[in-house]
């Protein structure tokens, strides 16, 4: 496919953008402070790259971004290039060597936290006389399918719910009962049973598949940082917002926003949450204008929500909205029956990523695992099977040091009568003690307790942790 506009460039906006939403390519117009066509070249593509603004995007340039064609409205060229490299063409001394045109110019895109992206990108100037005043743009994906361009990075984003058993089928029915619908849903159990993945169910067999899924961990932010994350902010809203940034709420529009650790959200941004859901509209930080979005809200916790409400620390109208259509995770120790499952399933992932080739596991690697408790669930035995993969030497699955007992998990003590904060603070400084103090890397305390670094260190700072002196 060409990224030859589909229209002349002189064609004025109301003649062709009616048309563009049809297109599968994606069609920008940037608006320019007027320059003379004469300007110094150099002027020119700084114009283009710092000052250059977006004043029309079409539906395909907005999926190419994962946002909203309105929320692109006001956004620098420079921000719709970020982490773009040139890999064909010569870029703005090209557009303007070439009266103001660029054809077919290759572009790599590598942004944090995405897969890479390759686009065809071609551009044509807007004259009024001797001045430029705007830009017309068309840009094609050319990033192939993760299946068909790498097979480890689609193993990696497998998203597949495994088992059969009575426990994870009755979630399964509970997924296909409200996917269809537009209800928000809480997703209960402990860390390390697959809420996300139950989330991404839902969303996958919802009318809003065909949008993003976008996924937020309230418990690994502090209160400010999960402010500007979730609503945006304004450019100058405080101290170094020297753009405006698009909160999750906008990025999510149209699709489904994944909100974990709901109960680790400060009282504050509660209230804002509260309102986005009842009004459907937010502010962003510094913003006075008030935005609509449409998003379905999947929120997720391990805590006690309920005795939360009573203790203060959640409020009762915020759960009450959030929890319409409730689902549990069980723990592994409750579904034991899909262990076998889980471990091939497991193996097989492990193996592909690895360049290895396991055949067989054996009943003894499978008795071991049925009789562990697994106090961190799904994720502690992805782990300890990925390990287990990385000692085979053959074609069948070893367990290496964790069946020597070289391995020590960590397990929750008995609840007594402690809280549910007390025993967390316990379970941590534990596996903090044993890990002798460090808290990421191999041998970590993040490691051993199935955690991401950030989390681990955003769980110490609430429950007032700090190494001993």
């Amino acid at each position: 496919m060409t990224t030859a506009l589909p229209f002349s460039p002189v064609a004025t906006a109301s003649q062709v953008e009616p048309l563009l939403d049809r297109l599968p390519v994606g069609v920008f117009r940037l608006a320019l402070a007027r320059l003379p066509r004469t300007a110094d070249p150099s002027i020119l593509v700084a114009e283009l790259l710092e000052r250059a603004e977006v004043v029309y995007a079409n539906a395909a340039l907005a999926a190419f971004e994962g946002t909203t064609a309105a929320a692109l409205t006001g956004v620098p060229f420079g921000r719709l290039l970020a982490g773009a490299v040139l890999r064909r063409g010569n870029g703005g001394a090209e557009f303007v060597r070439n009266g103001l045109r660029l054809e077919a110019a290759e572009l790599r895109i590598a942004r944090k936290g995405e897969r890479t992206r390759s686009f065809e990108v071609s551009l044509h100037g807007i004259t009024d006389g001797p001045e430029v005043t705007g830009v017309w743009g068309a840009m094609v994906d050319l990033t192939p399918t993760v299946d068909t361009a790498d097979p480890n990075a689609a193993a990696d984003r497998d998203h597949t719910i495994v088992g059969s058993g009575v426990a994870i089928t009755r979630v399964l029915e509970k997924v296909g009962q409200v996917a269809a619908t537009d209800a928000t849903v809480m997703i209960t159990g402990e860390t390390g049973t697959g809420k996300e993945l139950v989330a991404r169910a839902i969303h996958e067999r919802s009318a809003r598949a065909g949008r993003p899924l976008v996924a937020v961990n309230c418990g690994a932010l502090s209160p400010t940082l999960i402010e500007t994350e979730l609503f945006g902010h304004e450019k100058g809203a405080f101290t170094g917002a020297a753009d405006r940034k698009l909160g999750r709420f906008e990025v999510a529009d149209g699709g489904t926003l994944f909100l974990d650790e709901i109960g680790d959200l400060s009282l504050d941004l509660q209230v804002r949450l509260l309102r986005v859901l009842q009004e459907g509209e937010l502010f962003r930080v510094g913003g006075t204008d008030p935005i609509r979005v449409d998003v379905r809200v999947i929120a997720a916790t391990h805590r006690d929500l309920p005795a939360a409400v009573r203790a203060g620390t959640f409020r009762q109208d915020l759960y009450y909205r959030l929890n319409v259509f409730p689902i549990k995770t069980p723990p592994l120790r409750e579904r034991r029956e899909d262990i076998p499952a889980l471990v091939r399933h497991f193996t097989a992932r492990a193996a592909s990523r690895l360049g290895k080739r396991i055949d067989v596991v054996p009943p003894a690697v499978l008795e071991a695992f049925g009789s562990y408790p697994w106090p961190g669930n799904i994720r502690e035995l992805a782990n300890v099977v990925e390990r287990s993969v990385i000692v085979t030497t053959g074609s069948i699955l070893q367990l290496g040091e964790w069946a020597t007992g070289q391995y020590q998990p960590v397990v929750v003590p008995a609840m007594g009568s402690r809280t549910l904060e007390e025993m967390e603070r316990e379970h941590i400084v534990r596996a903090l003690e044993r890990c002798r103090w460090k808290v990421s890397g191999p041998g970590g305390a993040a490691e051993a307790l199935n955690l991401k670094p950030t989390t681990l260190e955003a769980r110490m700072k609430k429950l007032n942790i700090v190494r001993p002196g």
